[in-house]
């Protein structure tokens, strides 16, 4: 399971989840495999620093060698157990798994991974826009989602908020120690809520005696 940094503010990383190693995203403090993103990545964050703000993004992760057939098609879907792990996550506000959001502009005919065999003779698939789940069960294919980080609630200007009892307006001002943008570290946060999930899937599968593939 390797997790990066997609995307900080506006800055979007060109990363193929496909390649990409543990030592291209741990080689910056921005945890982010693109290097000429990555420089910008820490300059933005360093510019919100100093104005007192924040920055939110997004969180790639890729699981490579899942075994084929975890999960389960309606109530324990592989990719929905995902979600709710990526969700239980501080400050995360979205999910996308395979194509996600960006697969409603495509057609069917555009869209479908096409089954092949490969030079082993095993069943893989042309694409992987599903991600690698397919009806809530894993096929074979790398596991890859994204999940949204929101812009840290505590930045360092005056926010209008409203007292207790008796209520009225006022303006609040944090102080203390927050980061600006807590991309770079819920990466590994990312990573083994993944393991977790799939791991946990491995074992009902294992527990049920079913077979696993892989």
């Amino acid at each position: 399971v390797i997790g990066y940094v997609k995307q900080v503010w506006k800055l979007v990383a060109n990363v193929d989840p496909d390649t990409v190693t543990i030592d291209e995203v741990e080689s910056n403090i921005a945890r982010c495999p693109d290097p000429d993103i990555a420089a910008q990545i820490i300059d933005r964050i360093d510019e919100a620093r100093k104005n007192g703000d924040s920055l939110g993004g997004v969180v790639e992760a890729v699981a490579k060698g899942v075994p084929l057939g975890l999960g389960e098609p309606v109530f324990d879907k592989l990719e929905a157990d995902l979600a709710k792990a990526m969700l239980s996550i501080p400050a995360a506000k979205g999910f996308e798994s395979g194509s996600g959001f960006a697969g409603t502009q495509l057609r069917g005919s555009e869209h479908n991974d096409a089954f092949m065999l490969d030079d082993t003779q095993t069943v893989v698939t042309a694409t992987n826009r599903s991600g690698g789940i397919q009806g809530g069960i894993s096929n074979g294919m790398p596991i890859t989602l994204r999940v949204a980080f929101k812009p840290v609630a505590t930045h360092f200007l005056p926010q209008k908020t409203v007292t207790t009892a008796p209520h009225s307006e006022t303006v609040f001002q944090a102080k203390g120690r927050h980061d600006p943008c807590v991309l770079p570290r819920a990466v590994p946060i990312v990573e083994a809520m993944t393991a977790l999930v799939l791991v946990d899937h491995w074992f009902r599968q294992r527990a049920l005696g079913g077979a696993v593939a892989g």
